[in-house]
């Protein structure tokens, strides 16, 4: 009899567990009903440290050698990554693969990779302006909450979690995140929501990321509230922790050596402190990881498989005491069996909405979303277009979510116009010096608003002043709701300098200003191309500024049609690396548009560059001329400058016709690899070409060579070129060049 109450008793409380877990639904749970009572409740903590996090892979993959179970995760930044798509049914392979092939200079920027730009937005890569900018309102500067909005490390976190439930109970391992309140300094314990929102928020690193909306609170970076979250697995139930610490020890005084240096040592305090607080919670029966990371930092995710052996180091150090928490063979089969629940297959789409937060037409939004109705979803043209989207500089963050609600699949776009916007304000500088005493210095700024209607239309006007002025104002106008015709006016005024040389002497300098008035419109091809019409004429003089001052000054009128195709799939125009540029235009002179000549131009460039580790080879060449008319012109083309026959002077050269080739070599030296440090090259250049006055003249072996040595890096405030330069008959040039040098006739 007592037997048989014991039996049904035990029996009472199997079904009585089972029909509470069914109740709440705890599918997670699953695999802990299977285990033996008597088996204490496993947590693992993992703590934050950006790339250094990686060393928690290495960890996993110890803990899955000795079969040890993992029942609740909580993680703090990249620790919340990593542990976030563990406990949704990714494979420590399937993670490690992940963040070998995630490139995450593209995930710590908000555009883009340049060829998956709208066309309109890689013409902005043309002047020289910082990129960084600021809204003004009320007269006031306006600027980001952070560096970057987190628009393309959202997107990544998104497709690898798209299917995944909004309570973290239901993952396949219970899971918690952590972020840090920005109001009040309090750590907040994410359960519940998009589980890539949360692992965002969790790593939002303050300044560099703007701080992430999660329930009506600014979330950043979760490390400086708690950057060890060993409270929140003990009050997910766990028994027994697994800790993995990867805080670093403070500088000494030799380490201190930078304002930034000593900025981080302030953050780390604080994390330090939080740390200990969290450590000091653990028993006895817990057990500490702390790999040794050396000098491997918080940016270096390209060495991430080092900082994988450091952790499974680490945990094999600690292999006696872990190993106390082994299952057998066949039971821990069964746990990892129950775990792998992730579904992988592609969602069918039943409805589609959109949630518009901007001055912009939802029709806009909805002609660049292909998705339909009816369809699976592709995750990877869904995000091309949202990029396409955000490309438009109106908002401050693009995404979607899947919806699923009885069985049906709602996929939501949602778009949140810029909070500092629609007035931007950006700036920008140029600079070059051949060290003989003079310099070229120009000071830009502009300020663009957008949309000035619901079609997407941009108001911008420029401002430039020094050796190079002008002052333009100029309209684009999308005119269909796919933003594929559009048509643009711009009015301006420029004022110059053009230098006259003989016999490879400046002998004189001439000032020259005109303004003029521009109407086309154009056809724009996906991402890759686009065809532009368009009619403008002005008018201006050319006097004598540095010379013979006695040459009275020439009025000069133009009026132009003009025909121009462009292809471009580079990735930079400041330091190309990949893809190819060409460019095709046609002009034609006409007195029915105010021009005092007639007569036909045409103008033809391409540039190709190719990367091998860290060697790159670009192949620039171009021709130009002037045709149809024997008379004189009041245009030309000239060539002079770095890697325009770098051995002579800027523009020295001119004529009616032109024609350039160069190859063009870089090695990147040191490593760049790291997020946020900036690429240094040298680099070799040979450059063949000249200019005619007549087409006759135009012969191979009339061609002049050069080249030049450089040293270069892609700084924030634009490429700078430290250079020398060579040419036939001992001619030599030295430059210092700051902006854009990849610039055409």
């Amino acid at each position: 009899m007592t037997s048989l109450s014991r039996v049904s008793i035990s029996t009472v409380k199997v079904i009585a567990c089972s029909i509470l877990l069914i109740g709440i639904g705890l599918q997670a749970d699953a695999a802990t009903a299977t285990q033996p009572l008597d088996r204490p409740v496993i947590g693992l903590v993992l703590s934050g440290g950006g790339a250094r996090g990686a060393s928690h892979i290495g960890v996993l993959k110890v803990l899955e050698a000795l079969h040890i179970p993992i029942d609740v995760i909580t993680g703090t930044s990249m620790g919340a990554i990593v542990g976030g798509l563990y406990a949704y049914g990714y494979t420590v392979e399937e993670i490690e693969q992940l963040l070998a092939e995630t490139d995450w200079d593209a995930a710590f920027q908000d555009q883009p990779p340049r060829q998956n730009r709208s066309f309109r937005r890689k013409q902005d890569d043309y002047d020289f302006l910082i990129k960084q900018e600021a809204g003004i309102e009320d007269w006031n500067l306006v600027i980001p909450k952070g560096l970057l909005q987190g628009q393309q490390l959202s997107l990544r976190l998104k497709s690898l979690t798209l299917l995944a439930p909004d309570d973290f109970d239901l993952l396949p391992i219970r899971f918690r995140a952590v972020g840090a309140d920005i109001e009040t300094g309090e750590a907040v314990t994410l359960a519940n929501g998009p589980l890539s929102t949360a692992m965002l928020a969790s790593m939002a690193i303050p300044g560099v990321f703007a701080p992430v909306d999660w329930h009506g609170r600014l979330l950043v970076d979760g490390g400086f509230a708690n950057n060890l979250p060993v409270q929140q697995a003990l009050d997910l139930g766990a028994d027994r922790l697994i800790v993995v610490d990867l805080s670093t020890k403070p500088q000494s005084r030799e380490g201190l050596s930078s304002p930034l240096s000593i900025l981080n040592q302030i953050l780390g305090f604080s994390i330090l402190s939080n740390t200990q607080q969290q450590l000091e919670k653990l028993t006895d029966k817990d057990i500490l990881i702390k790999p040794d990371l050396g000098n491997h930092s918080s940016t270096d995710f390209w060495r991430a498989a080092e900082m994988i052996d450091n952790g499974m180091t680490a945990a094999n150090q600690m292999a006696q005491q872990l190993a106390q928490l082994s299952l057998s063979e066949e039971l821990y089969a069964a746990h990892m069996t129950s775990l792998r629940q992730r579904e992988s297959a592609t969602p069918l789409i039943d409805q589609i909405s959109f949630e518009n937060h901007s001055p912009l037409s939802t029709d806009v939004l909805q002609a660049n979303i292909s998705a339909s109705e009816g369809e699976k979803l592709n995750i990877a043209k869904l995000e091309e277009e949202i990029n396409q989207l955000y490309g438009m500089n109106i908002f401050e963050r693009v995404d979607y979510n899947l919806l699923q609600k009885d069985h049906q699949n709602e996929l939501k776009i949602r778009a949140t116009e810029k909070e500092w916007g629609p007035n931007y304000l950006r700036f920008g500088l140029t600079m070059e010096t051949n060290f003989d005493g003079s310099g070229i210095f120009n000071l830009a700024s502009s300020h663009t608003m957008t949309p000035i209607n619901s079609m997407g239309g941009e108001w911008r006007t420029e401002v430039q002043i020094g050796h190079d002025q002008r002052i333009t104002t100029e309209l684009y106008q999308p005119i269909d709701y796919n933003l594929r015709y559009y048509f643009r006016t711009l009015l301006g005024y420029y004022e110059t300098h053009a230098g006259v040389f003989e016999s490879g002497r400046q002998v004189a300098d001439l000032n020259v200003n005109y303004s003029n008035f521009l109407l086309a419109g154009g056809r724009q091809f996906g991402n890759w191309g686009q065809l532009e019409i368009g009619a403008y004429a002005g008018s201006g003089d050319v006097s004598p500024y540095i010379g013979d001052l006695s040459t009275s000054s020439e009025e000069i009128k133009f009026g132009t049609w003009v025909v121009t195709f462009t292809y471009d799939q580079l990735d930079s125009i400041n330091f190309p690396r990949h893809g190819l540029m060409a460019n095709l235009s046609w002009s034609a002179s006409r007195d029915e548009l105010g021009a005092e000549e007639e007569y036909d131009t045409f103008n033809i460039n391409g540039l190709w560059a190719n990367t091998w580790n860290k060697n790159t080879l670009m192949l620039w060449a171009g021709a130009a001329g002037v045709t149809n008319t024997d008379g004189p012109v009041n245009t030309g083309f000239s060539i002079g400058g770095l890697f325009n026959l770098s051995g002579y002077q800027e523009s020295e050269l001119a004529g009616r016709y032109a024609g350039l080739i160069r190859l063009i070599y870089l090695r990147e030296l040191g490593d760049s690899r790291s997020v946020l440090k900036i690429p240094v090259y040298a680099g070799v250049s040979l450059e063949a070409g000249n200019v005619w006055d007549e087409r006759d003249d135009i012969a191979m072996d009339r061609l002049r060579t050069a080249g030049s040595i450089t040293l270069s890096m892609d700084s924030p405030l634009g490429p700078i070129y430290l250079a020398r330069g060579f040419a036939e008959n001992g001619r030599t040039e030295n430059y210092l060049y700051l902006g854009r040098t990849f610039s055409f006739f």
